[in-house]
């Protein structure tokens, strides 16, 4: 008998875990820890709250503060997707141009704003331009603006729904983001600082403490967005990985616990300048150990400022220019994502598997493929992480009924064409950090939206399926610890409607 995935997450729910777990007081929960508390098993945990609780608003309403409309019709860039992919080089520094705010206005869309309305939902239930976990959108947008032509510089909130910028903080502040960064001159000159913040209980209501791995994921997809729509605008972006938690909480006013910075990208117009020796941040290292271990794990690898020498910064990893040009520019694709609501069991061209394959490699993450239906390839689990578009065979036969069982029984890990599944070697924490898996997830995350605007571009479908029974997945895969999935996401030819 089939097990529709809802049904069995309402009964789930009665024996999930009630709390997340929790550390004791001479234990530091590492990267390891917190994957491992964050996990799905059979017993828990995989849903907890929301048969008992409404329903989070997937937005901050800010009553009564100032508002500024954003225009409606910005011209969005056209350059397409595998040329931005290929052009894409980190800014090094900015040259202290302004940017338009027709320009800002069209990135923020892009990034994260509405992009349709669901059927026949009332009140309208919106769609954004980032999938989200179960549509609760943990994630919220800040803009740190100083030199956008015709905006006051100050700290905006992105008002989605609304598509408008709420007024946080007046004045000019990006000094003080710069001061909160270990490379300041990441920042210095930047037309605008973007901030990627998640109210971590959206997430919570349905997922329990895993949600905490998804509020990074979806701040990847949220980021690779920004990145893209950027470079497709011909803006220099940077993506700044290591700042002060605190530092830049205080500037949005936000508790660094219920909402908290996760991300930070800095836009503008580039130049070449002589960067000064960064400075050292180190991991807090510390937190109260009464916290649960997902809240403690947080805190302790908060960044500080500190006089030793703090782990490596992680590098930023790109994908390998695609082999297969697609003419779907960035903003169509964006425009165009949505997450297919079901497969239809027919197989896909391997070159089109090629193209999203290129987008999909990460440099900092492991990539595995589990292919169920590709023209001239054999079905089974290939290595996929080579930066060569070469597939290293590990496991060869049709896996459609385990994917299916160890994805908490979606059918749609079985018809989907192939699967990707990013994989992390949690072991790196010992030599750059345990802040490491926070950059990881968020990586998994980037990755996997290339491969939805990938989809988009080659006329198929993706779909994120981060819910899994990590040790069953695992298994499959042919993974031991410290190796772990980190995130799946399914390709296939679409059945139905999309969500």
């Amino acid at each position: 008998m089939k097990v529709r995935r809802r049904a069995f997450l309402r009964l789930a729910a009665a024996s999930a875990f009630a709390r997340p777990a929790r550390a004791g007081a001479e234990e530091r929960p590492g990267a390891y820890a917190v994957h491992r508390a964050t996990r799905n098993t059979w017993h828990g945990p995989i849903a907890l709250g929301s048969a008992f609780t409404p329903r989070p608003i997937p937005y901050k309403p800010y009553p009564g503060a100032p508002r500024l409309a954003l225009p409606a019709g910005a011209a969005l860039p056209t350059r397409p997707l595998a040329d931005a992919v290929r052009g894409y080089a980190p800014a090094r520094a900015f040259s202290g141009e302004p940017v338009s705010f027709d320009a800002l206005a069209a990135l923020l869309r892009l990034t994260n704003g509405v992009t349709g309305v669901v059927r026949g939902s009332d009140p309208p239930e919106h769609r954004r331009a980032a999938p989200s976990a179960g549509a609760l959108y943990a994630g919220e947008l800040y803009v740190v603006a100083e030199r956008i032509a015709g905006l006051a510089p100050g700290v905006y909130s992105y008002a989605v729904a609304e598509h408008e910028l709420v007024s946080v903080r007046s004045g000019r502040i990006l000094d003080q983001v710069a001061a909160a960064v270990e490379a300041p001159d990441a920042i210095g000159g930047a037309a605008c600082a973007v901030l990627l913040s998640n109210v971590f209980a959206r997430y919570a209501w349905r997922y329990g403490p895993r949600g905490y791995r998804y509020a990074l994921i979806d701040s990847g997809h949220i980021g690779e967005n920004l990145r893209l729509a950027a470079t497709a605008a011909g803006l220099g972006h940077a993506c700044v990985p290591r700042f002060r938690d605190d530092a830049l909480n205080a500037l949005l006013d936000i508790d660094g616990r219920e909402e908290a910075v996760c991300a930070l990208h800095a836009l503008g117009r580039e130049t070449s300048a002589t960067a000064d020796p960064p400075r050292t941040l180190v991991e807090k290292g510390s937190a109260d150990a009464s916290l649960p271990v997902v809240e403690r794990y947080h805190e302790a690898t908060k960044l500080v400022s500190g006089a030793a020498s703090g782990p490596a910064p992680a590098a930023r990893s790109e994908p390998p220019a695609p082999a297969l040009s697609a003419s779907l520019s960035v903003a169509q694709a964006i425009l165009q994502r949505r997450s297919a609501r079901g497969f239809r069991d027919e197989a896909i061209d391997p070159a089109a598997l090629g193209f999203a394959l290129t987008l999909a490699r990460s440099a900092g993450l492991g990539l595995r493929l589990v292919v169920h239906r590709v023209d001239g390839l054999a079905p089974g689990i290939y290595d996929a992480t080579a930066a060569a578009n070469r597939l290293v065979p590990l496991r060869s036969g049709r896996f459609e009924g385990r994917m299916v069982r160890a994805c908490l029984f979606q059918e749609k890990a079985g018809t989907a064409a192939v699967a990707f599944a990013w994989v992390a070697d949690l072991g790196r924490a010992a030599t750059v950090g345990e802040r490491c898996y926070r950059d990881q997830l968020l990586e998994a995350g980037a990755a996997a939206e290339r491969v939805y605007l990938a989809a988009e571009s080659l006329g198929l479908a993706a779909r994120n399926l981060a819910a899994f029974y990590d040790d069953s997945l695992g298994d499959l895969l042919g993974l031991a610890a410290p190796d772990v999935v980190l995130h799946l996401t399914l390709l296939g030819r679409e059945e139905g409607d999309v969500l």
